[in-house]
């Protein structure tokens, strides 16, 4: 008969399990090591985002004072004036429309002042013809 091996030269079993132990943790700090890389790549990803919003944020801030600044009274005066030859108005005459009762027709005569009336048409005349305003 054949004697028992010992226990201590018996090295099958715990060699396999030391083997998968230390592949499973092998295993484990290389999907870590991935994880921890995508995180990284994915925080550049995200400040290069955020350097684009904030430079087309200052670029509309820009755009948006520039706008203004083309919009103010001042500047469209200037440019009325030194661009187009606009002048302000001097003679400022009313014309004031005389209804000619037998004939059912408006003369037009240029009033000396500003300050007079203008009367507009009467009766059935006011609803078929608009009177003009500065805003139309």
């Amino acid at each position: 008969m054949k004697a028992p091996v010992p226990r201590h030269e018996k090295r099958n079993r715990q060699s396999m399990f030391c083997v998968l132990f230390l592949f499973g943790v092998l295993v484990s700090l290389l999907s870590l090591g991935s994880a921890r890389l995508y995180g990284l790549y994915i925080e550049h990803r995200l400040a290069d985002c955020s350097m684009k919003i904030e430079a087309i944020g200052n670029k509309y801030a820009l755009l948006e004072e520039y706008h203004a600044s083309l919009l103010s009274p001042s500047r469209i005066y200037n440019y009325a004036r030194s661009e187009l030859n606009m002048v302000t108005a001097s003679e400022v005459e009313t014309i004031k429309l005389i209804s000619n009762s037998y004939k059912g027709s408006e003369v037009a005569n240029a009033g000396t002042s500003a300050n007079e009336a203008v009367n507009g048409p009467d009766g059935l005349e006011r609803l078929l013809v608009g009177t003009a305003n500065a805003k139309d």
